[in-house]
């Protein structure tokens, strides 16, 4: 059996960034429309030009809003992997509480695929970070490994992912 644990804060070079520019695309509209508001809703003409300003501005707010909460969850979530010769079970928990269970059988596994995700890139890191996804017979695709940091180390995981059995010296599953 193969247990991999992947814990909160381990892509903080990625998340960090992420939620400054989020801040910064949400304070700075925002910013603008706290200080226009007092003279625009002065009459029914200016209240009208705050609406479509607002209107205009308000997506802003709203995306930059939502690259902040990706980068808390980017820095909040863990995920604990087990693999055995029966299957592969994952936890993912956010903030210590599980989010998401699954469990997938060794029979319904097609392969296990390597993916370089985008959001997970480091300005700052030379090694891309992969994540690994198991495939299953209905075509869906099951998180079981991420941040791993560079080739050698995807590899290495997925090959204990693959056959745990490896692992034990015993031959035990």
């Amino acid at each position: 059996m193969v247990e991999l644990y992947f814990p909160p804060l381990r892509s903080p070079a990625a998340a960090i960034p992420l939620a400054l520019f989020g801040a910064i695309a949400a304070a700075v509209p925002a910013a603008v429309i706290a200080a226009l508001l007092p003279t625009l809703v002065a009459n029914a003409g200016n209240l009208l030009a705050t609406v479509l300003i607002a209107s205009f501005v308000l997506p802003f707010v709203v995306f930059g809003a939502i690259l902040v909460a990706i980068a808390v969850y980017m820095l909040a979530n863990a995920l604990h992997v087990r693999s055995d010769a029966s299957g592969i079970e994952t936890t993912r928990l956010v903030f210590g509480t599980i989010v998401k269970r699954r469990r997938i059988a060794r029979a319904e596994i097609r392969s296990i695929e390597p993916q370089i995700p985008t959001r997970y890139q480091s300005p700052f890191g030379a090694a891309p970070a992969y994540h690994l996804y198991a495939r299953i017979a209905d075509g869906r695709r099951v998180v079981v490994a991420e941040t791993l940091r560079g080739e050698e180390a995807m590899e290495r995981v997925k090959a204990l992912i693959e056959d745990p059995s490896a692992n034990d010296p015993g031959g035990n599953p």
